[in-house]
């Protein structure tokens, strides 16, 4: 049973000038430490693209759980990750109660064509 869409779309140069202005401050804030790891893998001019994604796939996913970022989840609580196929995956670390979200399915979709990034996302219950 479908329990929620989201949809965002993030313009990438407006990241990368977030990015030239507060640089490791704004990575702190959007990033978990898993994504932050991968992050540094990449090659600078790859940041801008990385972090767009990133961005438009956690709006995507707070806005189908319907709370919102700041309303219960921060960016960095939300990690999206690609399996081996480089499949995207979503984990959920809420600080306050680590098993809220233990009984949902996130499928997630992001994309994106320079100078845009795209994500939707779709809830669905695992009973």
């Amino acid at each position: 049973m479908i329990i929620g869409v989201g949809t965002d779309i993030v313009q990438i140069p407006r990241i990368e000038r977030i990015l030239n202005l507060y640089d490791q401050r704004f990575v702190n804030i959007i990033l978990s430490k898993t994504e932050i790891q991968k992050l540094t893998s990449l090659s600078k001019d790859q940041y801008g693209c990385f972090l767009a994604k990133r961005f438009a796939a956690k709006e995507a996913v707070s806005k189908a759980l319907g709370i919102g970022i700041g309303r219960g989840l921060r960016f960095k609580d939300i990690s999206i990750l690609n399996d081996a196929l480089g499949k995207p995956f979503v984990q959920i670390c809420h600080p306050e109660n680590p098993n809220k979200f233990g009984q949902i399915k996130i499928h997630l979709s992001i994309s994106d064509d320079y100078p845009i990034s795209i994500a939707f996302a779709v809830i669905t219950s695992k009973v």
